[in-house]
């Protein structure tokens, strides 16, 4: 887990932007692969804005396992540094997920565990779905390549993707 601060300047319409770029590649995992499902994706984006917006999310990971591991995944690291900026898109393509199930994960920040139960309650009512514990598939069997940063007021999201060495 790590933490960061944001820049005063940082809006709604930046954690808009952040997490219109994560629905971007959300969509087209959707288009390629049929998940998530597009009733989904809308939800996705609004939780990922709503807790972009206070600083509450650290990682946020989705994409295919198979006997919990990895068979394709992207990884979106969040952090202050904004420097850089990429374009969405990039997921990969041609992998076999016949006999793998559909994942999505987030990890929260520290600044999201120095909440009250109240605050994070009240955080939580604004979320269009509630989300269960759990644990990542393993990636023991490949390496994350950072292919993308995102960037709006002042806050980076770091995006990498899962290849495998198989």
């Amino acid at each position: 887990m790590s933490s960061y601060t944001y820049a005063e300047t940082f809006t709604r319409t930046h954690a808009r932007r952040l997490a219109g770029r994560v629905t971007t590649d959300l969509r087209q995992s959707h288009l390629l692969y049929g998940s998530p499902v597009s009733g989904r994706l809308e939800d996705y984006r609004v939780e990922l804005e709503e807790l972009l917006l206070d600083g509450y999310v650290d990682k946020y990971q989705f994409g295919f396992k198979h006997d919990d591991r990895i068979v394709w995944s992207l990884r979106y690291t969040v952090g202050p540094d904004g420097a850089l900026t990429g374009g969405a898109g990039g997921v990969p393509v041609r992998v076999d997920v016949s006999k793998a199930t559909w994942f999505n994960f987030l990890t929260y920040s520290t600044q999201w565990f120095t909440l009250s139960t109240s605050a994070k309650e009240a955080v939580k009512s604004k979320l269009p779905f509630v989300r269960s514990a759990g644990s990542l598939p393993s990636d023991a069997h490949g390496y994350w390549a950072t292919d993308r940063t995102y960037a709006a007021g002042g806050v980076g999201l770091e995006r990498a993707v899962f290849r495998s060495w198989s």
